[in-house]
């Protein structure tokens, strides 16, 4: 059954990768819909490793043949990967984006998963005041590093943390924030949110863009060159790939973030570059490909230890799990050794799974991705409703699910942080109960005494100066 969970997560990773728009967020809130049917919950962890690094490579096709992002993640692929296909050497660019990704997910997800229960002595550091000073490093780092607007960010932080808060007050026992809505007295539901910041405004996009048809088939000549090509340049994609896991390991960034620093490395790397970049260098495939994976395989890291997600995707992957009855961040889940197999098993096999069908089957995946995008558009939109309404069945979840629709929208559409709002939605109540905690039990100079504290305060203080200056720095808008 093993092997059937992995076959079935690389397959469906496959196709919501290529979907425009899609990407790993979405397929996984589609999940919700049918992971009951794994009647092991260990299966399903297998299943849905799979689907993360399946649709991580997968939405390199969109991205290089259609000029369509398949998550955001891979629209710094698309600068330089778009321009090589409508050259006629879209197999060429493609090869050597799937050989980058599966060089670093191999190698972070190895580093990652296989030493995951050793990782459990880090939280032996880690006290009330150190995890209540790390949820305050996570917030601070998704407000002032993932987003250019930090003043919108904070409002975006501050409406997730309030929306978060919403149902029944821990210390009073009374309704907070429910509006007199008795719908809303168990809070408001992840899934629903979720899909609602993510997955539909980012569907609607892909449904608004102009499709091109795809043109590639398997040339063997531009395989085997795209291999070639990134082992002439190694050093470029494997800094690519420590640049991934470093900002994956950081609470709250998304892969956005590493594949724009990975782009932005190769571009200042590259002396005189012919072809210049945006105009079809390999260089710039290389770069931002090799942080796909390894973002992905790092942002467990967070998300497991500490239950704060490394990225959107990691967020959707908490609340699957918990309706596994898998608690990430308890120490309990660091002893399940079985746990840590399937995500190990998950991962890595679905990576090298992944690239064989990318190297040998590419002018079969062309197919799935000339299908226009208006006729599965409605499958997976529906796929999504029918997850985010077994909260209770009835009409108030799909009032819900309009809302929150509503506000990812509103949101994407005005550029209020999304990653954000989504963050503060899941650390608002561990926020409240730590800082609860932190204050009654401790003064301000016995903090100030804790080694691990001092180092998390220094390192919040270090990412809020370096989210001003960026913004300084690229004279982009403060608010």
């Amino acid at each position: 059954m093993e092997i059937f969970a992995l076959i079935l997560g690389v397959v469906y990773g496959l196709i919501v990768g290529i979907v425009p728009g899609a990407g790993a967020t979405t397929g996984l809130v589609a999940v919700y819909s049918f992971i009951h049917y794994f009647y092991d919950p260990y299966h399903a962890v297998i299943f849905c490793m799979a689907v993360v690094a399946a649709s991580t490579t997968a939405d390199t096709y969109t991205s290089i043949l259609l000029g369509i992002p398949g998550a955001n993640s891979a629209a710094a692929t698309m600068v330089d990967g778009h321009p090589l296909a409508l050259q006629g050497r879209g197999t060429y660019a493609i090869s050597a984006a799937i050989t980058t990704s599966t060089i670093n997910g191999l190698i972070w997800g190895t580093l990652v998963f296989f030493f995951f229960p050793y990782y459990a002595n880090v939280m032996l550091f880690f006290g009330t005041p150190e995890l209540w000073m790390f949820t305050i490093l996570a917030m601070t780092c998704v407000v002032f590093i993932s987003n250019s607007y930090p003043i919108r960010g904070i409002i975006a932080l501050v409406i997730g943390i309030v929306l978060g808060l919403v149902g029944i007050d821990p210390q009073t026992n009374f309704d907070r924030f429910t509006l007199g809505w008795d719908y809303l007295a168990d809070g408001i539901q992840l899934i629903t949110l979720v899909a609602g910041l993510f997955a539909v405004p980012e569907m609607l996009e892909g449904l608004r863009r102009n499709q091109p048809k795809a043109s590639s088939t398997s040339n063997t000549k531009q395989t085997i060159d795209g291999i070639k090509v990134v082992w002439k340049n190694k050093w470029l994609a494997l800094r690519g790939g420590f640049l991934g896991a470093l900002v994956g390991a950081l609470p709250g960034l998304g892969g956005a973030v590493s594949d724009w620093m990975a782009y932005g490395q190769a571009v200042a790397t590259t002396k005189n570059p012919n072809p210049p970049f945006g105009k079809g260098n390999i260089r710039g495939v290389i770069g931002p490909e090799g942080s796909n994976n390894a973002q992905k395989a790092t942002s467990m890291v967070p998300t497991v230890l500490f239950g704060i997600p490394g990225a959107s995707f990691a967020a959707v992957l908490m609340g699957i799990f918990a309706y596994l009855d898998f608690e990430l961040g308890s120490i309990d889940l660091i002893y399940d050794t079985q746990f840590f197999h399937s995500m190990t098993y998950g991962f890595l096999w679905a990576t090298v799974l992944v690239a064989v069908i990318g190297f040998f089957a590419t002018k079969y995946v062309v197919k799935i991705v000339n299908i226009p995008y208006k006729y599965y558009f409605p499958i997976i939109l529906t796929i999504i409703v029918v997850a985010c309404v077994q909260y209770t069945g009835g009409w108030e979840d799909y009032v819900m699910f309009g809302l929150a629709t509503t506000l990812g929208i509103c949101a994407k559409r005005f550029k209020f942080n999304r990653a954000a709002l989504l963050i503060g939605f899941i650390l608002a109540e561990r926020v409240e109960s730590l800082t609860i905690q932190t204050f009654s039990l401790y003064n301000i100079p016995d903090l100030f005494t804790r080694t691990t504290f001092i180092v998390l305060v220094v390192l919040t203080i270090g990412v809020f100066i370096y989210g001003l200056k960026k913004v300084r720095n690229s004279k982009l808008e403060f608010v």
